[in-house]
This record gives C-alpha cells, structure tokens and sequence, in this order.
C-alpha cells in the first residue's frame, strides 16, 4: 500500500507539472512583445486583431498609434519597433526608401467620404459645397495624418481646395476626432475614411459618397521594420493580418480587403 500511495503522489505531481507548463504555454507568457506603430484612424480593428493573434499564437502586440506622419518621425528618431501600419502607402514608400522595411504587404482598404451633423442642416451634397460662406469644416493635418492628405487630394480633383480653405476650422491629427467634432456639432462637416464614418450610427452623423472623380481610395500597408528584434514573429502578424480571418474583422468595421488572402498565423510554438 505504501508503494501504491507513493506512485499516486508522485503521478499527481507530474501531472500538476504538466499542467502549470501547458497553462503558461497557452497563456503566451514565453512569447515574443512586438511594438507597432500603427495609424490611429486604424485603432478599432487593429486591438481586436492584436488580441485575437496573441489568442492564436502567444505573442503580444502593444500599439503605438499616432497620425501616420508622426509614426515615421518616431520611427526616425527611436530605431525601435517591429511593425509600421501607416495609413497610406506614401509613408510607406518614404519609410521603404530610408531602408526602414524589409517586407511589406496591404492587408485592407479606405475610402475618403464626407460626414454631416444629423439631418444635414447645411443641405452639404458634396466637395464644392463645402466652400460655402460661414460652413465649418474639418480635415485631417495633411501634414501628419494620411486622411488630411487624402482630403486635400479629393478637394484637389474637385477643383475646390483653395475655396474650401478659408471653411478649415479644425485640422486635427485624429481622424476620430474629426467624427466626434461632427458628432457634438463642432463641425459642420468633415472628410474622414468611410471606415472612420462607419464608427457612428446613423442617428449620430450623415455620410455623403463622394463620385469616383472626387474619391481617394487608400490601401492600408504593413511593413517588417529593420531594426525589429522578433523579426519572424513580426512577419508572421503582417501574414495574419492579410488572413481571411483578419479580413473579416477588418470588414466588420467598415474597410475594404483584397480577395489574396495569406495563411493564418501560425500556432503557438513554430518558428
């Protein structure tokens, strides 16, 4: 009997061993951190998808997120990060060319639209209104924030940017600043990506198309950065955001993705 109670206690102990080693696997505490510096405009999709691939694969995304102009200036000066998901590919090609990338891929998709206090009380139907007298209007800093650059581009095939200019009341460095400023009333109205108005509900805010003649359509890239210190781990979160399974998480919140899929992330454990 005595042997029998030892076998007993001494298999329960392995077993317990094994167990506390399979919780600490599953719960990610031996994986990689990867810090992204990623577009702020970009926040809602990209936390949920951060925590979906710490879920699928143990390692942890901590973000970053500023306007895509100043993600590059700290990328400059810090050398420090593993991932950049700026909002526009022009930031990318600049990051690219100061041999800041060694991989890169899209994974989804915006569209710039104009957003209306409820009700439309300016009766704003498109670009050309927004030069208006008195009317006040919001735009990101074209300078710093991908959708600020993308507004001056619609304005700009309009033939309006330089009418609509003395209206620019608020020109943030969030794009969802621009959607609340609308929201309280603070705006008039604003350009923001379609994935930014699809944030609000429809008694929040109104969204105006723009024609295909105004429209700016901006692919969201992804980017390994050199200097990254888990650089198998930060590809394998640029292939799991060009998933199918990113792709519908990128769907739910209003963005628009390529018909390429890459693979999932891999599981926990492989190189």
């Amino acid at each position: 009997m005595p042997r029998v109670k030892n076998f007993m206690q001494s298999a329960l102990l392995i077993l317990a061993a094994i167990i506390g080693v399979l919780l600490i696997y599953r719960s990610g505490q031996s994986g990689a951190t990867l810090l992204v510096h990623a577009g702020a405009g970009i926040r809602p999709p990209l936390d949920k998808l951060g925590e979906m691939f710490q879920k699928e694969t143990g390692v942890r995304v901590d973000y970053s997120y500023k306007g895509s102009g100043c993600l590059l200036a700290d990328i400059c000066l810090s050398k420090k990060g593993d991932v950049y998901i700026p909002g526009e590919t022009f930031y990318m090609q600049q990051a690219k060319g100061k041999k800041f990338i060694t991989k890169d891929r899209i994974v989804a998709g915006m569209t710039t639209v104009l957003i209306v206090q409820k009700g439309n009380p300016k009766k704003i139907r498109g670009l050309k209104d927004l030069s208006r007298p008195g009317l006040r209007l919001g735009m990101g800093d074209w300078e710093a924030v991908a959708a600020g650059k993308a507004a001056r581009e619609a304005l700009t095939r309009a033939g309006v940017f330089k009418e609509v200019q003395k209206n620019l009341v608020m020109s943030a460095l969030n794009v969802i600043e621009l959607g609340n400023a609308v929201k309280l009333g603070h705006l008039d109205a604003a350009i923001v990506w379609d994935a930014t108005a699809a944030l609000y509900k429809k008694t929040e805010m109104e969204t105006i198309s723009l024609p295909d003649e105004h429209r700016v359509y901006s692919p969201i890239p992804v980017g390994v950065l050199t200097f990254s210190k888990h650089p198998k781990e930060a590809e394998r979160f640029m292939n799991f955001l060009a998933s199918d399974s990113a792709a519908k998480v990128f769907q739910e919140y209003g963005y628009s993705v390529s018909k390429k899929k890459a693979p999932a992330a891999e599981k926990k454990g492989k190189a």
